[in-house]
This record gives C-alpha cells, structure tokens and sequence, in this order.
C-alpha cells in the first residue's frame, strides 16, 4: 500500500484546509499520516476521521535556530522511521525544513503547495527575507512540484531562482467544499445590514481599515452591525492588542466574537463578507466560504484577494489600506437589495465553477501520479 505523509504548520490548519485531501486519498487505498503542531484539539478531530496524526514541534514565534535545528531532526527521523513514498508539505516552516530533511531522509516524491508568503514577504525587514529566501531555495530543490496558489507569488520565486520554472504549478486556492459551505438564501432579496470579517488578528490583515470604514458607515447607518471573527495570532509581531478590540465593541463600532470551531452559522447570519488585507495572501479561505455561502465579498485589489472577485459581478475590489473606499463599496451593498442577490448567485457560481475543493484534488493528484 502506498503510503502519503501531509505535514503542515498544525493540526488546526491540516484539519480545516486538507481533511477533504485526505478523505480521498483514503478511498483510493492510501496510507495516510498527518503531522503537524498538536493542541489545539483538532488533532482529535483527524484521528476521529481514521488518520494517524504525529505531533511535531514546529515554533510558531518566528526564526529561533535551535528549536528550527531540532524541528529539522525531529523531521528527518519521522521520515526515517515511516518511509512515505510521497510526502507533500504545506505552510513556511514546514515546506523549508520537511524540505531539507526529505533531501536527507532520500523521499522518492516531494510536493510543496506554498499557501501564502505572509509577513516576512509584506512587511518583514529586509535581513530576515534573505534568510528566508536563502532557506526556501535549498528546500525546493529536491521536491518535484511546487504548487502556488496565485501566479504573483510563483513569478516572485522564478525571478529569485528559488525555484527552477518547470517544477511550479497554479492552484486555484486550496478549495472549498462546496456542499458543506452552501446557501441558505432568503425568499427575498435583502438589503446588507450586516457585515463580517473573518481572519487572523495582525494588521496587515486589514483588520483597523475595517474598524475605521465601520464607522464612517454607522455614523450614517447606526442600525448596520458589523462583526469580526477570529483569534488573535500572538505569535506575530503585528497582533491587533485586544484593547482595541474591546474598546471597538464598547463603543458599538465592531462586535469581535472570537475564533469558532465552525464558522458557517456566522456566514450564514451575515449580508457582505468583507477582507480588507495588505497581506501577502495565497488565496484566502475565508472569501471562498462566504462566496460558497452566496453571500456577496468585499476585499482588496490584493495579490490573492483579487483572484476571489470579479468586480461588480459577485462583489467589489477597493484599493489596499483605504478605508474611504471601502465604506463607499458597502454603502452601495446596503442600498441596493436586488445587487446583493445578484452578488451573492454569482459568487456561488465562480467557487464552483473554479474554486471547488474536487478541482483541487484532482490538479494534486496529477502531480502525486
């Protein structure tokens, strides 16, 4: 029986993003493992669902060379010890290092899908870029397939040779399941008077631009809600301080609800998502759910948030960083019930027709072949 090991940053990220991978790897006859950082109660969830999990000890706070050199071994005698004939590898740190130690360890077949490039890319200083652009060339250069989730972030490593142009392939995002996140529409059209934003907690998420553009609609629209949803990753630099967010929900601007297991019954609830990121984003998850969902979007003319939106079709692009525009998009959302119907029809119909986690599945499964 062939055997596939998924090593990705946690098992939160492994569970939410590649169970459907998973699933179907299983129905072929495959021995699947997954790895990744254990406790925070997902990786429960994939041995529930009939998966081998292994725990590794991947450091979330950044670049610390020892517990990274530990992690490098840890990885090398996993590999060791299992003998994958195929070993895939998502998120930073375990692309670089499962790369270095699937090198050394001899793994017949390696894939890579580089899910985003984040804050070292975005705003991180220009000696920790190097480092990572140093890192991520000597990992790449035993895999045979490196899938990119937009084609911004696969010509920015061919044009650093950190990976040679033959072995990069197009993902469209990491997909969705488009009959777990599915459309409970209204018998009417309605009007937006709800908006949600869903997403890691650090400011290059847009995170204070959709505080500001909040207000300026509320002082005009007092009986608009919006709401946040999301944790706050302390392990970035840039972590929104959760004094402005009480602050925010004290003063009736934006409601933070915290992260959720499962993010449907909040999708469902609300008019309009909304991401206003300046990230360096793959594709994000959350506009897939909420467009799958049928709810119309709203995010920025951003590398990854652009591909999710056609504009003026099934929601609006508004440039990064500017709040002005962003209340002028939602405002035209909350006066004009029959756009938000067709917005939200239109979204659904572009995830599936481009965005359902089958598509996926089946591009990753050429590249396993």
């Amino acid at each position: 029986m062939k055997k596939i090991l998924l090593i990705s940053r946690c098992s939160w990220t492994l569970y939410n993003f590649r169970i459907g991978l998973m699933q179907e790897l299983k129905n072929k006859g495959i021995n699947v493992i997954g790895a990744g950082v254990s406790g925070d109660g997902f990786e429960q969830k994939i041995r529930d669902a009939g998966f081998v999990f292994i725990d590794l000890p991947v450091n979330k706070t950044g670049i610390n060379p020892f517990s990274d050199i530990y992690l490098l071994f840890k990885l090398v005698a996993l590999l060791k010890k299992e003998k994958p004939d195929i070993v895939h590898l998502f998120t930073i740190k375990p692309v670089i290092y499962g790369g270095l130690a699937t090198k050394w360890a001899r793994v017949p077949k390696v894939v890579v899908t580089i899910t985003g490039l984040g804050y070292v890319f975005t705003t991180g200083k220009s000696w920790l870029r190097a480092t990572v652009e140093w890192l991520y060339k000597n990992a790449l250069k035993h895999c045979q397939t490196v899938f990119f989730l937009n084609n911004e972030d696969k010509e920015l490593f061919i044009q650093r040779r950190l990976v040679s142009v033959e072995k990069t392939k197009l993902l469209p995002s990491e997909g969705v399941n488009t009959t777990k996140f599915s459309p409970k529409y209204a018998s009417s059209p309605q009007p937006a008077r709800h908006f949600l934003m869903m997403a890691r907690l650090i400011r290059e998420k847009g995170v204070y631009i959709y505080a500001e553009a909040a207000k300026l609609i509320k002082e005009k629209y007092p009986d608009v809600t919006f709401t946040l949803l999301g944790g706050r990753d302390i392990s970035s630099p840039s972590v929104v301080p959760e004094k402005d967010l009480l602050d925010w929900k004290k003063q009736g601007i934006v409601e933070w609800l915290g992260e959720v297991v499962d993010v449907r019954e909040h999708i469902a609830k609300a008019d309009v998502i909304v991401l206003p990121s300046y990230y360096r984003e793959g594709i994000p998850i959350a506009l897939l759910e909420g467009a799958a969902m049928g709810k119309p979007l709203i995010t920025t003319d951003g590398i990854g948030c652009r591909e999710t939106v056609d504009d003026g079709i099934n929601g609006f692009l508004v440039p990064v960083q500017n709040s002005e525009a962003l209340a002028a998009a939602m405002e035209k959302l909350i006066n004009d019930a029959e756009l938000c119907q067709r917005m939200g029809l239109a979204g659904r119909k572009k995830i599936c027709t481009e965005f359902d986690e089958q598509i996926v599945i089946q591009k990753i499964f050429k590249a396993y072949e």
